[in-house]
């Protein structure tokens, strides 16, 4: 890759020797990870899990007590999507000040907050008043989501430190991790709420978050030792590229699915006869075909290489006939309601959900970079981090909001079919953007060949020459000439 940095008139020959820099190219080979980065790998996957099984822990039993408390289900709903508006909101502010407090501070009192919020969200069962009830539901359960943001945001910036080689692959590692917290939190908070009642799961898993924060403290890096070089462009500017403005629109359309299932799927379920653990269990199955995929899909969408956008708009084009036989939809008339239908379209949906997610980031990075002309560095990484962790946030915020009022309205089998709608539509629109995008990145290439460079050392031969008062700096390395005015 070919850097271009721009320089003073008084910096020296040996600084002007950095105009043209040779950094390793994807198709490299990278190290294996050294002790320091597994053991830093371990922390930040403990963390990934803790965070969505404390997510997702009630799903399988909250709904229920709440409408015992006298909440509708649209408002049971909200208290889902109210954990995603606060990190929404908050993402971006915590970015802002994460170089000021710095990478481990917010990372480790982020974990604490949420450990400590989710153990004295397990004592609303003792909260009788409705009212009350209602209102710390979600005082409690934003406050929780505010320390979600911290870690998170700051879990980025500290990938990319730890592991400036190889964050693809931690990031899919990570996903993994995302995927069993998904899965396993609503199986254990089932299981724990058959045992020890409402209280029990949030102990647990708050103790256990609460147990990890100090271990951060001794095994994670120094502030000093990461990097905090976050100048970058800025959200406004990032957006006003079309293809990220697709991609985030595929982010938020995967994660309103996969989010409306929260308070809609257990009273869909109800219907069976079903109890809470065995509900749990079948989050379960959902969570752990997308955490057993995206590995998976990560691996595909590295091989496909510009040919991602696909993996994006047929998982949105699969997840949609996924939901149409959840229900089952009203327009299959033909399809009786079964246990064992809505089992396997839950099974097809984690699996297509992985599929239209795990290609995002990537994405929004690349037309960052191509499209937008952003520089390459932890500035660039850690914007991008923070719109997709934003945009995904918006939806699982809009999908317990829409799923509840739609449940409320309509009942789940034309809730389902209507998201299902969005899906396939979504999935024709960004297609049809990429296949022309595409298309006209092709000619470009054609009109514009590319610059090519061998894994040998350069040298590189700098000529400084001033010119109606500008000072233009001409590097040159073989065939490659790169002249830039300061």
């Amino acid at each position: 890759m070919v850097k271009l940095e721009k320089l003073d008139e008084d910096e020296d020959e040996r600084t002007a020797l950095a105009v043209l820099e040779y950094q390793p190219t994807k198709n490299e080979s990278k190290s294996k990870f050294t002790t320091r980065q597994k053991i830093g790998l371990t922390m930040l996957a403990t963390v990934e899990f803790s965070s969505y099984c404390s997510m997702s822990i009630m799903a399988p039993f909250y709904p229920r007590e709440a409408t015992d408390k006298g909440m509708s289900e649209s408002l049971a709903g909200f208290v889902f999507s109210f954990y995603a508006l606060v990190i929404f909101v908050s993402s971006p502010i915590f970015g802002k000040i994460l170089p000021k407090v710095g990478v481990k501070p917010l990372f480790i009192g982020g974990i604490a907050t949420s450990g400590i919020c989710s153990i004295i969200f397990g004592m609303l069962n003792y909260v009788q008043d409705y009212y009350l009830f209602t209102f710390l539901s979600f005082a409690i359960r934003g406050a929780e989501a505010l320390g979600a943001a911290s870690y998170s945001t700051a879990g980025y910036v500290l990938v990319i430190n730890i592991f400036p080689n190889n964050g693809g692959t931690v990031r899919g590692i990570l996903e993994t991790f995302v995927g069993l917290g998904m899965s396993a939190g609503p199986a254990i908070g089932g299981f724990l709420y058959a045992v020890g009642g409402f209280g029990l799961p949030f102990y647990v898993v708050g103790t256990i978050t609460l147990l990890v924060a100090p271990l951060n403290v001794f095994l994670l890096p120094s502030t000093k030792e990461c990097a905090m070089n976050v100048k970058s462009g800025s959200f406004r500017s990032i957006l006003k590229i079309p293809s990220v403005i697709v991609t985030c629109f595929i982010i938020a359309l995967v994660s309103t699915t996969w989010a409306f299932l929260d308070p809609t799927l257990e009273p869909h379920l109800r219907h069976y006869k079903l109890s809470a653990s065995n509900i749990g269990l079948i989050f379960l199955l959902l969570s752990s075909m997308y955490g057993i995929f995206s590995p998976i899909w990560g691996w595909v969408s590295d091989k496909l290489t510009k040919h991602y956008w696909c993996l994006m708009t047929l998982g949105l084009a699969m997840s949609s006939i996924s939901l149409l036989l959840l229900g089952p939809s009203p327009m299959l008339t033909f399809l009786p309601k079964s246990m064992w239908l809505n089992i396997v379209a839950l099974s097809f949906l984690g699996v297509f959900v992985a599929m239209g997610l795990m290609p995002t980031y990537q994405s929004i990075l690349d037309g960052a970079l191509e499209d937008g002309g952003f520089v390459d560095n932890l500035g660039t990484h850690s914007l991008v981090a923070g719109l997709w962790s934003c945009v995904y946030s918006l939806g699982e915020m809009m999908g317990p909001a829409i799923g509840g009022a739609l449940l409320e309205q309509w009942g789940f089998p034309t809730a389902a079919s209507a998201i299902a709608c969005v899906n396939f539509t979504g999935a024709i629109f960004s297609s049809i953007f990429f296949y022309f995008r595409r298309k006209k990145d092709l000619s470009c290439d054609i009109l514009s060949p590319k610059l090519t460079q061998s894994e040998d050392k350069y040298e590189i031969a700098v000529e400084k020459e001033k010119k109606n008062g500008e000072l233009h700096i001409r590097a040159t390395n073989g065939d490659i000439n790169k002249t830039v005015v300061n």
